[in-house]
């Protein structure tokens, strides 16, 4: 067992807990960290320790540098726990967090956008096209434009979105000479890409 495996557990019961607490008791330093690291290790095995993690760490906070985390992690165990408008909360919780504090970003800009419109979450739309246009500066890796547009052909059937993501789809290198295998789109999108392939087909 490794020295921090005690904070990434992936499975919890209470001889887990006990000994998770009181390693954390005696952490000297990143206390912080270590109850946010865990939480979002949690998020989709253990959903409701997580988001009681979470409460501890914002009951207990000595400053706010993981607070973007912390909510990422109570909006994915929301969406384990399909308590949609909760993590729909939070999600936007974390955009006002990155406005508050812009060097603490995340990859919710497009993440969020995209739950919302896989999961056609139809109250949502007009703030995640929002959120996507005022964030388009920040695409990076083909995920992100597979993303970005995946999530404006859905929302708006546009065919022309849906065959920009199907080409983001496509790129199998990152261009970043060093992370050349980061940000690719999986075989976990498959579903959406079958979509989008409709759209493609039957809107342009």
């Amino acid at each position: 067992m490794s020295l921090d495996d005690w904070y990434r557990n992936k499975e919890w019961n209470e001889d887990i807990e006990s000994n998770f607490f009181a390693k954390l008791k005696r952490a000297k330093s990143q206390r912080d960290q270590y109850l946010v690291i865990q939480a979002l290790t949690l998020t989709d095995m253990h959903p409701k320790v997580s988001l009681r993690l979470v409460d501890k760490y914002f009951g207990s906070r000595e400053d706010k540098f993981d607070d973007v985390r912390a909510l990422l992690a109570r909006a994915q165990s929301y969406l384990t726990l399909d308590e949609i408008d909760d993590a729909m909360e939070a999600f936007r919780a974390v955009l006002e967090r990155e406005a508050e504090f812009p060097n603490y970003q995340s990859g919710t800009y497009v993440d969020y956008p995209y739950i919302v419109a896989t999961r056609s979450i139809e109250k949502e739309y007009d703030n995640a096209i929002n959120v996507l246009n005022k964030n388009v500066e920040r695409l990076a890796f083909p995920l992100d434009y597979f993303k970005w547009h995946a999530a404006k052909a859905l929302i708006r059937n546009d065919g022309n979105e849906a065959s920009k993501a199907l080409d983001a789809a496509q790129v199998k290198k990152s261009g970043f000479r060093f992370h050349q295998n980061v940000g690719i789109v999986g075989k976990e999108y498959e579903k959406t890409i079958k979509q989008l392939c409709k759209i493609s087909t039957t809107t342009t």
